[in-house]
């Protein structure tokens, strides 16, 4: 069973605070000196409208400090998501250079056809058939060697086997928090409690961010998959 909600990320946790304390931005700002739209895009995970992590962590652990939150909690949570945003855009970049690589070949391989065709028509156009020689003679040239029409119908074209999905499950150990990339689509996030199981299909790969690394056990294909981390601790994986 799986529950899909909006699960803790490092500007989410940092919000909650906040509202808890009652505080506004504008005020969070004036007590850290961090311009308002910086915030903002915090409690967003807006990568794009912050600055460079060496400064966001400092203005996180501030923004921590202020409403009351766990620092290193939270930068983990930020490292953690930019890791992941980071292998996204990998992934999204070397797909396009496959695609694009894919074209061109496409594009060679039409130009050498069209080329060929245009070479065949115009040698027919300049090449007329000797006095005498009627259409028979001509169908003579394309006429097909005995039991060559027999072979050629017995060589079809070799269908592949269709790739079988993956299958991935995840079991809780204890209640934690993960997010989930499918194939390079869009990222889901899901709360999973003690005993409650995740199982997800996809054609090539998961990239997962896990908030607890030693509250699940991941299979692949009922194959165990090793975690690396200890209690609490955020990871991410890359499966297969």
């Amino acid at each position: 069973m799986e529950s899909e909600t909006n699960l803790e990320t490092f500007g989410s946790y940092l919000q909650s605070f906040r509202i808890k304390r009652e505080l506004t931005i504008e005020e969070v700002a004036a007590k850290t000196r961090i311009a308002v739209h910086c915030l903002k895009a915090i409690e967003a995970d807006d990568h794009q409208q912050l600055p460079p992590p060496a400064y966001v962590r400092s203005f996180i652990r501030a923004f921590a400090d202020v409403v009351g939150a766990n620092a290193d909690l939270a930068v983990n949570l930020y490292r953690a998501d930019l890791k992941q945003q980071e292998t996204t855009l990998k992934l999204q970049l070397r797909r396009r250079a496959k695609v694009g690589a894919a074209k061109r070949t496409l594009l060679a391989a039409a130009l050498i056809v069209g080329i060929l065709l245009l070479l065949r028509y115009t040698d027919i156009g300049m090449d007329p058939a000797p006095p005498g020689e009627g259409a028979v003679g001509k169908r003579s040239f394309s006429q097909t060697a005995p039991g060559a029409e027999s072979e050629a119908m017995g060589s079809g074209p070799v269908i592949g086997k269709t790739r079988e999905k993956l299958k991935l499950k995840v079991i809780a150990v204890e209640q934690t928090w993960l997010k989930v990339i499918v194939d390079e689509q869009n990222a889901k996030s899901y709360k999973l409690k003690a005993e409650e199981r995740l199982e997800l299909e996809g054609s090539s790969n998961f990239n997962l961010m896990i908030g607890n690394a030693a509250a699940v056990k991941i299979f692949l294909d009922d194959r165990p998959v090793m975690i690396y981390g200890g209690s609490d601790q955020v990871v991410s994986l890359k499966i297969p």
